[in-house]
């Protein structure tokens, strides 16, 4: 019987998202139906989408609105609030659902770390998905409550970043 699945990608180095899309391009090897959901991010035109959106088995939805205001009073906040309601209500019936046997839930413990949404349901829901799902968790400052409850946890350390010598992103780097 398959065990399920829940490792967590954090830190403040670059390459969180990038190794949770390359357990992604493991799962569709394996022919594993994949949900992705991305908090914050509003780009839908950046490689990672533009290629796995390609496979039949592969549901990608974006709950994003882009880079948070500085201010966390800004009227502009409660946009940002209520698309990550509306991901969050999809991550946890995603995470109960038969259907899915790969859960991606890209950028959630930014959106934590934000107060956009409460990290306790989304931690019931994970103890309570089905054995064989591979829950994937990823973004910068990740909750102790995540830490515990992940089998796996990486913590991705920048030691230099191009950003920091005037490189711009790049399609096949950043885009």
């Amino acid at each position: 019987m398959k065990q399920k699945r829940v490792l967590l990608f954090t830190g403040n180095g670059k390459g969180k998202s990038t190794a949770s899309f390359g357990m992604l391009a493991r799962a569709l090897g394996h022919g594993m139906n994949a949900r992705v959901i991305q908090f914050v991010k509003a780009q839908e035109g950046v490689g990672e989408v533009l290629f796995f959106t390609r496979f039949d088995n592969v549901t990608w939805d974006h709950y994003g609105k882009g880079f948070l205001p500085s201010d966390p009073s800004s009227p502009m906040m409660e946009a940002h609030r209520q698309a990550a309601k509306t991901g969050y209500e999809e991550a946890l019936a995603a995470l109960r659902s038969e259907e899915y046997d790969f859960v991606l839930l890209d950028e959630v413990c930014f959106a934590l770390s934000q107060n956009l949404i409460p990290v306790e349901p989304l931690v019931e829901a994970i103890l309570k998905a089905p054995d064989g799902k591979i829950i994937v968790l990823t973004g910068r400052n990740a909750p102790q409550e995540l830490i515990d409850v992940a089998d796996t946890v990486t913590e991705m350390r920048m030691v230099k970043h191009g950003y920091e010598q005037g490189l711009p992103s790049q399609a096949g780097v950043e885009e």
